[in-house]
């Protein structure tokens, strides 16, 4: 039997979530993930019984970006929810707001595109619900979100995830804020499901699983055809040492991404063989470029490492840092520089080591950079498939992450992998500019994936690492 206003409202599996959210010292809530998991209609019912409930005046705020008409909004569920609890005496529907005959509390609707500067202006909000929030641009929370200045305001934030890349997601659930609560929620914690329901659900995850991942489990879609890594790879390559038995052994590399002023952080990224053992970020001031070399170079130390630097930038002087470093300390760290904006490496040789008659290194790529991203991709990939589908693949084109690195900065350096794509300059492959990224996305610089790159594609020369003369340095 299916949900509608008749049927009971009120999730089981919500119930503390609720309690948590209206506790005191919440700021706000994310209640997100797959389609048919009752997010919007518990919300209506909870909202609706919270305002009979209390006897002071309140004034909830719900928008969403795109609202045509008042139909579009999450009006219709709060009169489904009025109905449903024979409150009918105790509302008033009218064309665009719902008000409490007793205390005068009231539902206010927006779709914020059109709207925006008018809810600027609106006030005394004690509430305010974003359906879809998925949608919601950086610029557009930064207007409406400080609006919200009642001491005991709560923000609630409810959607289906879309893109790793959407500021909310980004914000809200991989960084959520203090004060605030987040419950992902999918379908099969629904009680209310029809068995016709439940039979289309499972149709399609075996017809098309990426699609039932994204559609009801609520996993974001952190890639597109053009895209150079795909973020079922990436999730298969947690751990992939140990389900395809390769042993997590050989040359130590620490991959550094450096920077030393502005929005940019200073990256890490630790490599044991195959294995991604350390992801680390911080921000440098202004001229602490050698105070990071030496952070780095102390751990490449102790670490008996390699330290493999991008040159582009500050970077070019990383490594008569370390040459100084190793002089004074009667050290011997080695260091490779990763040269990511030189020409390809091996240009005559084919781009796709496994199909000869691809074209050369050289026609397909137009910098080291593009090539190192498409080469780490590629193991990406074969680890994907030997995981998945149990193919056979080298040791060498093993890619794996070690689930002993915190989940958030899995989650923060998988994004940052998935967002670039593939452009073409002079007909040859290229990754999508930073500041491309930064303008039309709203991205900032994927400091941790630049450093993976160094890391999993230093030059050895007979399986040791290079070192380099000051004139290459």
């Amino acid at each position: 039997m299916g949900i509608d206003a008749t049927t009971a409202l009120v999730n089981p599996n919500l119930v503390d979530f609720w309690e948590q959210v209206l506790a005191p010292g919440v700021d706000g809530a994310v209640l997100y993930g797959g389609r048919s998991s009752s997010k919007t209609r518990d919300t209506a019912n909870r909202l609706i019984k919270l305002v009979d409930d209390v006897p002071v005046k309140m004034r909830i705020l719900c928008i969403r970006r795109f609202q045509n008409k008042i139909q579009e909004s999450v009006y219709t569920e709060l009169k489904i929810a009025i109905e449903h609890l024979g409150l009918t005496d105790q509302f008033e529907i009218q064309k665009t707001t719902i008000i409490h005959r007793v205390t005068g509390s009231e539902f206010i609707f927006y779709g914020i595109e059109r709207n925006l500067e008018e809810i600027k202006g609106t006030s005394e909000i004690d509430i305010l619900w974003v359906e879809e929030a998925e949608k919601l641009t950086e610029e557009q929370a930064s207007v409406i979100f400080p609006t919200i200045r009642k001491e005991d305001a709560l923000i609630l934030l409810l959607f289906n995830p879309k893109y790793v890349t959407d500021y909310i997601w980004k914000s809200y659930v991989i960084n959520t804020p203090e004060h605030w609560i987040k419950r992902h929620i999918n379908y099969n914690e629904n009680p209310f499901l029809s068995d016709k329901a439940l039979r289309d659900i499972a149709a399609m995850e075996k017809r098309d699983p990426e699609l039932f991942n994204h559609i009801y489990l609520g996993q974001p879609l952190g890639d597109s055809e053009l895209s150079i890594f795909k973020r079922r790879w990436l999730d298969a390559c947690v751990d992939a040492h140990k389900v395809l038995n390769v042993p997590a052994t050989g040359r130590r590399v620490i991959g550094f991404d450096p920077a030393d002023d502005g929005e940019d952080a200073c990256a890490t990224a630790d490599m044991e063989g195959c294995l991604v053992t350390a992801l680390d970020e911080w921000q440098a001031s202004k001229d602490e470029l050698t105070k990071s070399s030496r952070k780095v170079w102390r751990r490449a130390r102790d670490a008996n490492a390699t330290i493999s630097y991008d040159t582009i930038g500050v970077g070019a002087f990383i490594g008569g840092h370390v040459n100084d470093l190793n002089r004074d300390n009667n050290a011997k760290v080695a260091h490779y520089a990763f040269h990511a904006g030189g020409p390809v490496s091996y240009p005559d040789r084919p781009s796709d080591p496994f199909n000869p008659r691809s074209p050369k290194n050289k026609e397909e790529y137009l910098n080291r950079k593009s090539q190192a991203w498409a080469n780490t991709a590629r193991k990406a990939m074969m680890t994907y498939t030997a995981v998945r589908e149990g193919g056979s693949i080298r040791p060498e084109d093993v890619l794996s992450f070690s689930s002993d690195i915190p989940e958030k900065h899995l989650e923060e350096l998988f994004t940052e992998l998935c967002v670039p794509w593939w452009v073409e300059t002079e007909g040859k492959k290229r990754v999508v500019p930073k500041k491309t990224l930064k303008k039309d996305m709203g991205v900032k610089s994927h400091n941790r994936a630049d450093a993976l790159i160094a890391a999993d594609n230093a030059k050895t020369v007979s399986g040791a690492m290079m070192f380099l003369s000051k004139r290459n340095q």
